[in-house]
């Protein structure tokens, strides 16, 4: 049977060449010759037509995860894979998986706008999670860091379709955090999960899959 666990997080010319044929004409008898000496045209060297360099690509910055010196920096916001937005089975999973991803840029950077886009407000546990923290981070100056969802430590086990709602069932880890004042002053250290945690996600479809809860789930025998 399955009991809910309290996790408590504070916190991607070409061009036509043209042609010209010179017809010649003239009489059947030849031109009878002249005394003027034939004038010739100067001709001038063209000068080889001149290119504009190509335009150099800057390079993405480096993303730099947040640390003691200060929350993270040059963070893109992920993006959601096609197999997320559709209807099916493998959508649910890609979706789960993409959702962990927006969940670690959350800490990383305390911007929860993209993942509020995704979540619903009836999942609770979304905002006392995932949202409120870092929202009330950013407005302290204070941030999280070393905590992070790896893609390899959210693991799909099953995933159910039901008309327009669905469920994945999956587990997850989640590494040591540390969370700093604006001063940078060290304010605790949360420890990583002992083992991976067994959690419940309920979807619905709406022009895309929107989260409406997250349970994080005990296994007891």
């Amino acid at each position: 049977m399955f009991t809910k666990i309290k996790q408590v997080i504070v916190v991607f010319c070409s061009g036509a060449l043209l042609l010209a044929a010179a017809g010649c004409s003239g009489n059947a008898d030849p031109a009878e010759p002249t005394n003027s000496a034939p004038t010739s045209t100067p001709t001038t060297a063209s000068s080889p037509p001149t290119t504009s360099p190509s335009p150099t690509a800057k390079p993405t910055p480096k993303p730099i995860p947040a640390s003691s010196k200060g929350p993270g920096k040059n963070w893109q916001v992920p993006k959601m894979p096609e197999a997320a937005k559709q209807k099916s089975e493998q959508g649910i999973k890609a979706f789960a998986t993409y959702y962990y991803d927006l969940v670690e840029y959350t800490i990383q950077t305390n911007d929860t706008k993209p993942i509020k886009k995704i979540t619903t407000r009836s999942c609770v546990e979304c905002g006392e999670v995932f949202i409120d923290p870092f929202d009330n981070n950013k407005k302290a100056g204070s941030w999280i860091a070393g905590a992070t969802f790896d893609v390899f430590d959210v693991v799909v086990t099953k995933t159910i379709l039901q008309a327009d709602h669905g469920i994945a069932l999956y587990t997850t880890a989640q590494e040591e955090m540390t969370l700093y004042m604006s001063d940078g002053t060290l304010q605790g250290v949360f420890p990583a999960m002992p083992k991976p945690a067994p959690v419940m996600m309920q979807l619905h479809y709406e022009r895309g899959w929107m989260v409406d809860s997250v349970e994080y789930l005990d296994e007891k025998s």
